[in-house]
């Protein structure tokens, strides 16, 4: 047997739980005639009554009895469905996968998805972080729902949205005279300098910081090379060298003695979302790529610096 209304079996409910048409009709938003007739309905369907009528009262069958249970159950669960639909629809429910950069997911995807999980309780994230190729072609195959890269990428199958665009800086120890004298760093006040570099030589960042000294007539005295931001920040606090770093991922060193300087010229490292070209983000997505520009624009904002002073 089909049953045709399901607000029949709501009315049915009502008038078990409350006790009359009248009291259920309110607890509807509906007219008692309108329960009445949704209750004959569901009678004529199931084809035996669910209520005694006498004097004006419903009083409900061993019939009915035996149905209200199963009618109160199949109700909840359809408002657990209602209620989710709700959620997904509002980003407050759901599964998100994230992929990203060891560099990226140690430090600023931290934070990220903190503040989303503060915003989103109710939903399960799972964080892979992953080689820039591997990166790219688990966002490429849909095994990630998105992931962070920082420009140049190019891949067919993704689609890159801008996120923010981080500025090359300058960690040295708090206590260096170039700290306490100037708010900026060229290439020139460099020159003498022990540097702590990031990547090897022919990167896209290190060749620009390679020309920024070339400009001034000079050549980088690199001391250290290390592919960890972390680490370059820690040697530079130890007094190993100046470390140039990308501002954004130093921000994990506000914590050491340390004071963060502006470099000029202007080496900026862009960052974008990455998802599928291939179908639109899910809400839940959406509202992370969201939530993710405006709290890096903000990171940034607030950095971190210790005061120069002249």
């Amino acid at each position: 047997m089909k049953l045709d209304s399901i607000r029949s079996l709501e009315a049915f409910r009502e008038i078990i739980q409350r006790g009359s048409a009248t009291a259920a009709a309110q607890s509807l938003g509906l007219s008692q005639p309108a329960v009445s007739r949704l209750l004959g309905q569901l009678e004529e369907q199931l084809g035996f009554a669910l209520f005694h009528r006498s004097k004006g009262r419903l009083l409900p069958t061993a019939q009915a009895l035996m149905l209200f249970e199963e009618v109160d159950l199949a109700l909840q669960g359809l408002d657990r469905v209602a209620a989710l639909a709700r959620d997904i629809h509002d980003s407050n429910a759901g599964h998100l996968r994230i992929v990203a950069p060891p560099s990226f997911a140690e430090g600023p995807l931290v934070k990220l998805v903190a503040g989303f999980l503060k915003q989103h309780p109710r939903i399960r994230v799972n964080i892979d972080s992953r080689t820039r190729p591997a990166t790219m072609n688990l966002v490429a195959t849909r095994t990630a729902d998105c992931g962070f890269g920082k420009l140049p990428l190019d891949h067919p199958e993704i689609r890159m949205r801008p996120l923010i665009s981080s500025p090359t800086v300058c960690v040295l120890p708090s206590v260096h005279p170039l700290a306490r004298r100037k708010r900026a760093l060229t290439a020139s006040d460099l020159a003498d300098e022990a540097l702590i570099l990031i990547g090897q030589q022919g990167g896209d960042t290190r060749q620009r910081i390679d020309q920024a000294f070339r400009e001034v007539g000079r050549v980088a005295k690199v001391r250290m090379e290390t592919r960890n931001v972390g680490a370059a920040c820690a040697l530079a606090a130890e007094g190993v060298g100046i470390a140039i770093v990308n501002e954004l991922l130093s921000r994990n060193a506000s914590w050491m003695d340390v004071s963060v300087r502006r470099f000029t010229p202007l080496i900026p490292h862009e960052y974008v979302f990455l998802t599928s070209a291939q179908v639109p983000g899910t809400p839940l997505t959406e509202a992370f790529y969201r939530h993710c520009q405006s709290t890096l624009r903000g990171m940034l904002r607030t950095a971190p610096r210790r005061p120069a002073t002249r």
